[in-house]
C-alpha cells in the first residue's frame, strides 16, 4: 500500500518526482490526498510569478514562463499515464467480476472515472461475450444449427474425444487456460507472489497471501491471479 502523502508540498521538483515514479512502476502510485487542489494553488502562484517578473521580454519572465509550461507538460503526462492504468484496473475488475483490484491509490477525483469504466466494460462483456457463450446472437440474427459440435478452442478436439484417448489424462494445470479456469466454480492455487487482502465475488475477504501459501478460490478470481502471475494452479 502507498504511504499517505497529505502533507507533501507541491513544487516543480515534487511533480517531476511523482511523474518519474508513475512512469517507472506498473501499479498506480499514491498521490497526495488533495493533489489536484494543491496543484491548482501551485499553478496560480506560478502564474503570479510570471506576471510579477515584468515584461515578457525580461529574463525573469522568460524563466518563469518556461517553468510554468514545463509544469503543464508534466501534469498532462502524469494524467495520461494514470488514466491508462485506471482503465487497465477497470478492465481487470470487469474480467474478474470481483474487487480483487487494489483501488487505494485512486484519488477521489479518479474514483468515478474508474467505476464508470468498470461498469462499461462489464456491461459490454455481458451484452456480447456472455451472450455468445450462451448461444445467443447479440444482434438478434438467427443462428443456423450445427451439424457437428465445435472443436475445443484450446485443444482442437471435439467433445467426446477424451473417450478415444484411453487412460491418458492431462494434468489439471496443463489443460486449463485462464479463460477455462474462469468458468470453474473454484480452483486450488499456490501463490508465487505476495497479494494483499481483497474482496471476493460476494464481498467476502480473501488474504493476505504470501509466496507458498495455498488457497481454494473462485475460478474467476484464480484466472486474474494467473494472468497477473501472482499464483499457479495447485
Amino acid at each position: 500500500m502507498g504511504v499517505a502523502l497529505a502533507d507533501v508540498v507541491i513544487t516543480y521538483e515534487t511533480l517531476f518526482d511523482l511523474l518519474r515514479k508513475e512512469k517507472g512502476r506498473q501499479e498506480l502510485q499514491q498521490l497526495p490526498v488533495n493533489f489536484y487542489g494543491q496543484v491548482v494553488a501551485y499553478l496560480r502562484q506560478k502564474q503570479k510569478d510570471v506576471d510579477a517578473a515584468g515584461g515578457a521580454s525580461s529574463a525573469g519572465a522568460q524563466k518563469a514562463l518556461v517553468q510554468f509550461r514545463n509544469v503543464q507538460k508534466i501534469l498532462r503526462e502524469l494524467h495520461e499515464r494514470r488514466e491508462r492504468k485506471i482503465i487497465e484496473m477497470a478492465l481487470n475488475r470487469a474480467r474478474a467480476e470481483s474487487n480483487i483490484v487494489d483501488t487505494e491509490p485512486l484519488l477521489r477525483e479518479e474514483q468515478e472515472f474508474y467505476t464508470q469504466c468498470a461498469e462499461l466494460f462489464l456491461a459490454h462483456k455481458e451484452r456480447l461475450l456472455l451472450a455468445v457463450l450462451n448461444g445467443d446472437a447479440p444482434d438478434g440474427t438467427v443462428v443456423p444449427a450445427l451439424s457437428a459440435p465445435l472443436p475445443d478452442a484450446h485443444s482442437g478436439r471435439t467433445p467426446g474425444d477424451d473417450q478415444d484417448m484411453g487412460n491418458e489424462t492431462p494434468s489439471h494445470s496443463s489443460r486449463l487456460s485462464p479463460e477455462e479456469v474462469a468458468s470453474q466454480e473454484s480452483c486450488s492455487v499456490v501463490f508465487v507472489a505476495a497479494v494483499p487482502k481483497f474482496l471476493g465475488l460476494k464481498g467476502e475477504v480473501h488474504g493476505p497471501f504470501s509466496p507458498g501459501d495455498t488457497a481454494e478460490l473462485p475460478g474467476k478470481i484464480v484466472a486474474v491471479l494467473l494472468k497477473k502471475k501472482r499464483a499457479e494452479l495447485a
